[in-house]
């Protein structure tokens, strides 16, 4: 039963006796009968866009400050050649002058150009420069505008403030972006929203969302070192080969290679060794795999699929380059979020940078990479609107659309990508810990990357290794690896 709905139960009982709880069983009987049309059900199916995460990627304009003072110099020098006559500072007599510091709110003139304006009060001035009446005192409240809307130019509010972003909103309902998605929505939403003017389960305003981030939010989960030393293992290198072979190679689960390693080389081996040595290579290729992973260079495609840790589904993030066909960056999170997105972006094509050439980045609808790409672009200081990624969105199955079948290949060689992943996770049934799940994934990237032949580059892999293409059997080729990088 959903959660939810037993609460409202429990809480709809304590607020009964017995005798009432049975004369609200009838009226509920009564309801599903479709005899009361007074009491009506909430709609099974939520109308289109109905809570629906969407980004704004335009940008908004910056708050400039109105400036509504001229130069003081410059009127004073236009009269006097108009009038040919000098404009000398006001004689202030029996001490009724302004406050030292007091300037004209309209051409900034100094105080020896004002006299004050309404005798004893003393709280305006005149001046001798402009001829315009300011108050003695600045009584204009600071502005707090950060931004504007890059629609109609008005000024957002704070609407949310949340750990990692702050979100900025317009008010405007002459807006033309409010007015264009209010257009769009059906005439279901369009009924739901007649009760309510400022119903929240639409997004109509623009909004834009500042980021708070700091490197540590920008860690790509990577495997624990561990306290196994490879060094000092009870068996030989090979015999890690094999297990790395089984287990990752192959997709076994630790007890089945334990078993395969009984069964066909008379190995003994616990399914916990298989564990301690599958982690610990994880953690001895990890910094490896990322320093010789190259970022790709004209085109991209990312995603996410998920995989079960105790019960869980937990995300995993990947990033392909088509050119070469290699996993370009890869995470894992608990969360299907910006954060971790735009962790994989770090991690994919490092710290943002000016005048760097940034590939096309293609993905699915996930909003999350439109709202990662749009904070991994704010951290670029430059003034060329084209500087930064460029994200291209593939939807659904079918190409509905030009930019979807512009770009469906590339986003069909992610989803290849995820169906390899499965099929090496799910022999495991899920995983016991985060930890196991991290390390099996780096694992495969090492496989993926540098051992599996790919029929589009002729049966080699993605990544060549000089040291590996000495080797002809796996075995060999995963204790090259780990040599490597250990050197």
């Amino acid at each position: 039963m959903n959660r939810s709905i037993l609460k409202i139960v429990k809480w709809f009982c304590r607020q009964l006796t017995f005798n009432e709880l049975a004369s609200a069983v009838v009226i509920f009987l009564e309801v599903l009968n479709y005899s009361r049309s007074d009491i009506s059900l909430k709609p099974e199916d939520k109308p289109k866009y109905y809570r629906d995460f969407r980004v704004d990627t335009a940008p908004p304009l910056p708050a400039e400050v109105v400036q509504e003072t001229d130069d003081w110099k410059t009127i004073k020098a236009e009269k006097e050649q108009l009038s040919g006559k000098p404009i000398k500072p006001v004689r202030h007599r029996n001490g009724r002058k302004p406050p030292d510091g007091c300037r004209c709110h309209q051409c900034d003139a100094p105080a020896r150009y004002l006299y004050l304006n309404n005798g004893q009060l003393k709280s305006q001035v005149k001046c001798k420069i402009c001829g315009k009446t300011s108050p003695t005192h600045d009584t204009k409240r600071q502005r707090k505008t950060r931004y504007r809307c890059p629609h109609c130019s008005k000024a957002l509010y704070e609407w949310k403030r949340h750990e990692h972003t702050t979100i900025y909103k317009c008010p405007n309902y002459e807006c033309p972006h409010y007015l264009h998605n209010k257009k769009q929505l059906p005439d279901e939403a369009k009924a739901m929203r007649e009760s309510q003017k400022y119903d929240p389960n639409f997004k109509l305003h623009y909004q834009y969302r500042e980021y708070h981030i700091s490197p540590q939010d920008l860690r790509t989960e990577r495997p624990v070192k561990t306290t196994v030393n490879l060094k000092n293992i009870h068996h030989s290198y090979h015999t890690l080969g094999l297990v790395l072979v089984f287990t990752i190679n192959l997709g076994l689960s630790s007890r089945t290679t334990r078993d395969a390693l009984k069964g066909i080389f008379g190995i003994l081996l616990s399914h916990q060794t298989v564990l301690n040595y599958v982690e610990a290579a994880a953690g001895h290729l990890s910094s490896f795999i990322d320093a010789n992973s190259p970022p790709p260079q004209n085109t991209c495609a990312a995603d996410e699929t998920y995989i079960i840790v105790k019960g869980k589904w937990i995300y995993t993030w990947f990033v392909i380059d088509p050119k070469t066909r290699a996993i370009s960056g890869y995470n894992l999170s608990e969360r299907r979020d910006t954060m971790p997105a735009l962790a994989l972006l770090h991690d994919c094509f490092g710290k943002p940078q000016r005048d760097k050439t940034y590939p096309k980045l293609i993905t699915d609808g996930n909003p999350s990479y439109d709202s990662a790409v749009m904070a991994y672009n704010a951290f670029i200081e430059s003034e060329e609107k084209e500087e930064g990624l460029t994200k291209k969105t593939v939807i659904g199955l079918k190409n509905l659309d030009e930019e979807s079948s512009e770009y469906r290949r590339f986003k069909q060689l992610i989803e290849r990508l995820n169906r390899t992943y499965k099929f090496h996770t799910r022999p495991r049934y899920g995983f016991k810990s985060f930890d196991g799940a991290v390390a099996l994934t780096t694992l495969f990237v090492a496989y993926y990357n540098f051992m599996r032949p790919h029929s589009s580059r002729y049966d080699r892999p993605p990544l060549s290794l000089t040291p590996l293409e000495e080797h002809s059997l796996m075995p060999d080729k995963w204790v090259s690896l780990l040599e490597q990088a250990a050197a």
